[in-house]
């Protein structure tokens, strides 16, 4: 009888998927500092050391000045673009709602850039800064992506990296949002549509959510422990280390959680 040949097993190791992100400029892989014009500031970004931790390639789409339309629509060409296969995880990291994106002779620009006299007219036609005129728009955008990549079975997770509306750069972390705005947000048709894979959902902590600005590396303590200075409250080394390393800790335990039940919490800290 033939001697039957010994099996072996063979490993092939199979191309790495791909992290797909975007962000404004606490995501930007090339941020410079606007106070520290001489930092050199390349120090890696949270995107880079993510996929680094989930053994992914990283394409980093953050841009400094970037508002919510930016970050969805760089998104969604991006995975028009890649073979739906090879895309490990898209997480945006979405900022303030108020800001404004436009695309001048094919390139995205914050509205707040554009500084030729053909575009005075559409800064002044603007709407003024306010909750109500431009939560809804960065809402669709929050809810569009999360049924575009289930849809197509493409791993998401999204989260709030700065506050959700910031009416001033000296108003009170606390104080970004009045109770009515809350209370605005909390009625809102895609409030109790947005999904688990949302990471801090409702991005308020009156509301029991939280961001990554004021809850997690808490710009305004005094140490300053994550930011770059006084001065400039970007992620500095340990504030980027700190992003990845929460987002990456949140993925384990995210599925164990029991569903969220929102409140709106009043001054006094009781149930409204």
């Amino acid at each position: 009888m033939a001697k039957l040949a010994k099996s072996y097993v063979v490993h092939v190791r199979t191309p790495k998927k791909t992290l797909i992100a975007s962000g404004c400029s606490w995501t930007h892989e090339n941020f410079w500092s606007d106070f520290h014009a001489d930092m050199d500031c390349s120090w890696p970004k949270w995107p880079e050391l993510l996929a680094k931790k989930l053994d992914m390639e990283c394409i980093n789409l953050g841009r400094s000045g970037a508002g919510n339309e930016y970050i969805f629509s760089s998104l969604l060409d991006q995975i028009k673009q890649t073979n739906k296969d090879n895309i490990g995880l898209v997480i945006p990291a979405w900022t303030q709602v108020h800001r404004k994106d436009i695309k001048v002779r094919g390139i995205w620009k914050h509205i707040g850039d554009i500084s030729l006299p053909d575009y005075t007219a559409i800064r002044n036609k603007m709407p003024p800064i306010s909750v109500a005129g431009n939560a809804d728009k960065s809402l669709t955008y929050y809810y569009n992506l999360q049924e575009i990549c289930k849809s197509k079975k493409i791993p998401l997770k999204q989260f709030q990296m700065l506050p959700f509306f910031r009416s001033s750069k000296r108003a009170p972390k606390d104080l970004f949002m009045t109770w009515g705005d809350l209370e605005m947000l909390n009625n809102h048709p895609y409030f109790n549509k947005i999904d688990d894979n949302f990471i801090g959902w409702p991005t308020e902590k009156r509301l029991g959510g939280f961001n990554f600005c004021d809850d997690i590396l808490d710009i305004y303590a005094n140490e300053k422990t994550y930011c770059i200075s006084d001065l400039d409250n970007h992620p500095n080394t340990k504030g980027q280390e700190k992003i990845a390393e929460f987002l990456y800790d949140r993925f384990s335990t995210m599925n164990k959680s029991k569903k969220r039940s929102y409140k709106l919490y009043n001054s006094q800290g009781r149930g409204a």
